[in-house]
């Protein structure tokens, strides 16, 4: 019986290869909406969780995780001074309007459902709080580029892409450019340690 083949370890931060890591490349944006990010726990570990990635990313954030046994949601930041939009595409979702909302950014709180399609539907149905918000679906969303994890369904992104996509249409892709910038450099150093071709990137025939 051969041998187990070793993990090579990785970046708490970033998720790559430690002696490969990315997070002295890592921006910060400080941005008047504030974004909570709700993981369900088992992505607490998941090295290409990118709820997690997102929240490091931008300093006007909070993450809480829901879904462990006997532990139930912190619910702190959740305060009632702010409007909530929960950006999931349940069915009684409408399709977020930037400009509806751009006037009173400081006002607005997202929260970001993060893990696979079926524990977001669960969190989005039994969580408390959220599951009385208000909820927002992305109808303009471009394709996935990331292609490190499998999607449930066709035409799903990952959470980073779909943050990266609200926000550049409050405060515009020049606002959002470091984010967007970080993130294509993590897909393509995680696409190189597996030997994978990126979506998007393959040579047209």
């Amino acid at each position: 019986m051969g041998q187990r083949k070793k993990r090579h370890p990785r970046c708490a931060g970033c998720g790559v290869h430690v002696e490969k890591c990315l997070c002295k490349y890592m921006p910060v944006l400080d941005l008047p909406t504030r974004l909570v990010f709700v993981l369900h726990n088992r992505e607490r570990h998941k090295p290409t969780n990118t709820g997690k990635l997102s929240h490091r990313m931008l300093k006007n954030s909070e993450l809480v995780y829901y879904g462990a046994r006997d532990v139930p949601l912190d619910t702190r930041p959740f305060v009632p001074e702010s409007s909530y939009r929960v950006l999931y595409p349940r069915d009684d979702a409408e399709v977020f309007d930037a400009e509806v909302w751009k006037p009173a950014l400081e006002h607005l709180t997202l929260v970001i459902l993060d893990g696979t399609w079926h524990q977001c539907s669960r969190m989005s149905r039994r969580a408390p709080c959220i599951r009385e918000f208000a909820y927002r679906s992305l109808d303009d969303i471009p394709p996935t580029r990331w292609g490190v994890r499998t999607p449930h369904r066709e035409g799903l992104v990952c959470t980073i892409e779909a943050v990266i996509h609200v926000l550049s249409k409050l405060y515009g892709g020049q606002a959002i450019s470091p984010m967007q910038a970080f993130f294509d450099r993590l897909c393509d150093q995680l696409h190189d340690m597996r030997g994978t071709v990126r979506p998007g990137s393959e040579p047209q025939a």
